[in-house]
């Protein structure tokens, strides 16, 4: 099991949800501890199947929703950091892409605002992880950098991306779900991570 608190994004949601031939969403709730959704991201959850099943994993107590605009949620004094965490994340999705330009790569098409809410709201809650198929998130942990807490103090440890290749290959290293069903799934959502996902599991002598 990953240890301490993740927020799924909604790339990972919506991946879990195209592959009918296993529960995707079982192995993300084996494979993590302490599971948040930020409400951004269930935001984003447009298509209504994905959203119910989501919605039912909160319902049940199971995955907690993260709403800053629940007062219940959060203090005052918490919404303010909140809300100055959230200002550094934008600025640093900001910089990512000025710093695309001058490197003449190409920029995505879409906002970013489910990652830059999550990762205000990692850093808030002294979460570990982000599990996101979003490859701009860990360049901007490591230039901005983004570090994980404990307690109320930094540590010299950068916040853990797992993308869809890494939920993949954990579930295979944990026993949740056979290697064969594994390699299907991702061979449906992403068939050019399939030889990513077969290198990780090479360099690290996992049995499959």
């Amino acid at each position: 099991m990953r240890n301490g608190k993740v927020f799924v994004d909604a790339n990972i949601l919506i991946h879990a949800a195209t592959f009918k031939s296993a529960d995707v969403f079982s192995w993300i709730d084996s494979l993590y501890e302490d599971i948040y959704i930020h409400q951004e991201v269930l935001d984003e959850l447009l298509i209504s199947d994905v959203r119910k099943k989501v919605q039912s994993y909160i319902d049940q107590g199971k995955w907690k929703l993260f709403d800053p605009d629940d007062e219940e949620a959060l203090t005052e004094d918490d919404y303010a950091i909140y809300e100055s965490y959230l200002t550094d994340m934008h600025k640093a999705f900001s910089d990512l892409n000025e710093k695309k330009i001058k490197e003449g790569r190409p920029q995505k098409n879409t906002n970013d605002l489910g990652e830059i809410h999550s990762l205000a709201a990692v850093i808030l809650l002294g979460a570990s992880i982000i599990c996101s198929n979003d490859y701009d998130i860990q360049e901007v942990i490591q230039d901005t950098p983004i570090y994980a807490t404990n307690g109320k103090a930094l540590t010299n440890t950068l916040i853990e991306q797992d993308t869809l290749v890494d939920l993949c290959y954990q579930t295979i290293k944990e026993g949740i779900e056979r290697p064969r069903v594994v390699r299907k799934y991702l061979s449906v959502v992403a068939s050019d991570k399939v030889s990513d996902l077969e290198k990780l599991l090479s360099l690290t002598e996992v049995e499959v």
